[in-house]
């Protein structure tokens, strides 16, 4: 039963992998997303699932504070799923080696002009000021394992869905990745 579990999970794995890969191939041939209405708080929560194992190794504890009147958009669901957890896994491992304190927060809101504003908090090493202009340059990397495409392609996603990407520091530390994607009532 556990192996027909793992076997399964795995299959799910390989599919959003095969996803991932062929929404890729489209931004970069600039194919419009396959868009459909999406709930992008249902979205957050299948990612806190995902990532809740990844986070618990590096005792980061994950909270969402999402609107509960959210309107759906229209977008990739896969995409969304994409940058989602390209920005939880930064701020996971931002935090590896802070001493305490390691949470990441996941919020969503009604922004203004009919856009759905989503954050994603830290409490790691935050961003280096004369770096924070560079960080969604393709290539340009913080990380030393870091390919530098994380953050370019998800502020790529974003914007083929008519909405923005950016980044801040948290006043104490850490940082915060805002992006904004507007409603399917703003869009029509």
């Amino acid at each position: 039963g556990e192996a027909r579990e793992t076997a399964a999970r795995m299959v799910k794995a390989v599919t959003r992998a095969s996803d991932i890969i062929s929404r890729l191939r489209q931004l970069f041939k600039k194919g419009a997303p396959q868009t459909n209405l999406v709930d992008v708080n249902e979205v957050i929560q299948e990612m806190v699932v995902l990532l809740r194992g990844e986070a618990s190794t590096y005792s980061v504890s994950i909270q969402t504070d999402l609107s509960a009147d959210s309107p759906r958009v229209m977008a990739d669901r896969v995409q969304l799923q994409q940058v989602l957890m390209n920005l939880m896994l930064n701020g996971i491992e931002a935090m590896q080696d802070a001493e305490r304190g390691r949470q990441l927060t996941i919020r969503s809101l009604m922004g203004e002009d009919g856009q759905l504003l989503i954050s994603v908090s830290d409490t790691g090493v935050g961003l280096p000021a004369e770096q924070a202009d560079q960080i969604f340059n393709a290539f340009f990397s913080t990380k030393a394992q870091g390919t530098g495409m994380g953050l370019s392609i998800s502020r790529s996603i974003i914007e083929s869905h008519g909405g923005r990407l950016w980044a801040t520091s948290n006043s104490e530390r850490g940082a915060t990745f805002n992006f904004t994607l507007p409603t399917a009532e703003a869009q029509e």
